[in-house]
């Protein structure tokens, strides 16, 4: 396997990472019907480790935030093998704070996903999309929490137009 920076760090990661968008039930409560049972999603993922795939990628909405169990249980006893990727943004409940990069959300799901994926931290936290409804500020700060919390050890973005990442650095790099 060849493995490659993540960005400018130091972390290494499989060229080739291992998605879990399709895994879990048929019909979960919200988020994506599943396309892969349980039980064959963790022989995936123990089948991608064992050819050197370290990089996992998923999110707290995939299938319900069933994706997140499943991968729970496939590393149980494999943790330090695995470069673990989540993202947060969808739609995940009712209520009008269940979706967004609001600080509320972030930190709400960061919880609900380390209890599901059976982990104290989680390697790369994403923003899964743009939530044009809230400040940059706001959720770039909640992200650098989470670091300095030790609950995320590295941040990155998903599905945002390159101005907007610029835009997102530019912040950073201010405050």
């Amino acid at each position: 396997m060849e493995y490659v920076r993540l960005g400018k760090s130091g972390l290494k990661v499989s060229r080739i990472s291992l998605g879990c968008w399709n895994f879990g039930s048929p019909n979960p409560p919200w988020g994506k019907a599943g396309k892969v049972t349980p039980e064959d999603s963790i022989q995936i993922i123990h089948a991608a480790i064992d050819m050197g795939i370290n990089l996992i990628d998923n999110a707290n909405r995939y299938t319900g935030g069933e994706a997140e169990e499943i991968l729970g249980k496939a590393i149980k006893g494999k943790r330090d093998e695995v470069i673990v990727a989540t993202k947060v943004h969808g739609e995940v409940g009712p209520g009008p704070n269940d979706k967004g990069q609001s600080r509320a959300h972030i930190m709400k799901e960061v919880e609900n996903s380390l209890r599901r994926l059976g982990t104290d931290y989680i390697d790369l936290y994403q923003a899964h999309n743009v939530d044009w409804d809230t400040p940059l500020e706001e959720s770039l700060r909640a992200y650098d929490d989470l670091i300095r919390q030790g609950k995320v050890r590295y941040i990155g973005c998903s599905n945002f137009p390159a101005w907007v990442l610029a835009k997102s650095l530019w912040v950073s790099d201010v405050n």
